[in-house]
């Protein structure tokens, strides 16, 4: 028993030494593990006959099993900002996974920051290993706090010839626009309200800018 390129797998034995011309003999395949059978070598005799003078030599022929190469992949991820921050590195989904295995990879929460897409040069979030290197690249911007617009309201209280009966006190103080606000009209003693000066806001309203 050899195979195709020379190995001798199992050496020489004698199956009838001697024998009388015409007895019948017999040999048999057999298995060896990591070989198949391919047939009788060219020189070879019979596997199964007869004795004949002189020495007959039967040969199998056996050929090494191929293991079929499975070709491999890697899959990455990262998360990075518009602007070229690394929210968080490369990290490994499959590294070195045989090709045709599913990955999976999640979009992630930051703090301060939105999800916006996949970079234009990512690899599909989920899908199968293909042999090489697959590179996901999620993308996030940074969240914008709106400036909020602030104003004030004061009131104070006047005579018509310019004498100051309560000074200025503040009704709202850098407060949201929108904001709504009240003044009210008071009671002086020796005085009484005739109106709100032409310069005035309106007693009640909203807080505007400024």
């Amino acid at each position: 028993n050899v195979t195709t390129d020379g190995k001798v797998l199992e050496d020489v034995t004698s199956v009838k030494e001697n024998a009388p011309v015409g007895e019948d003999y017999t040999t048999e395949e057999k298995t060896f593990d990591g070989y198949h059978f391919v047939g009788m070598d060219k020189t070879s005799d019979s596997a199964n006959g007869k004795v004949t003078e002189g020495d007959k030599h039967v040969v199998y022929v056996y050929e090494k099993d191929e293991t079929p190469e499975v070709k491999k992949g890697s899959v990455d991820v990262k998360y990075v900002t518009t602007d070229g921050k690394v929210l968080e590195d490369v990290t490994k989904v499959k590294d070195n996974a045989p090709v045709g295995e599913a990955y999976t990879t999640e979009e992630k929460s930051f703090d301060g920051y939105h999800f916006v897409g996949m970079d234009k040069t990512s690899d599909a979030a989920n899908g199968k290993v293909t042999e090489g290197d697959k590179h996901v690249v999620y993308v996030y911007e940074k969240d914008e706090t709106p400036e909020v617009k602030k104003g004030s309201v004061d009131v104070k209280y006047v005579t018509t010839d310019g004498k100051v009966l309560e000074d200025v006190t503040k009704v709202k103080d850098n407060a949201p626009v929108g904001e709504a606000y009240t003044t009210e009209e008071k009671s002086f003693d020796d005085y009484h309200f005739v109106g709100m000066d032409k310069t005035s806001d309106a007693a009640n309203g909203k807080v505007t800018e400024g």
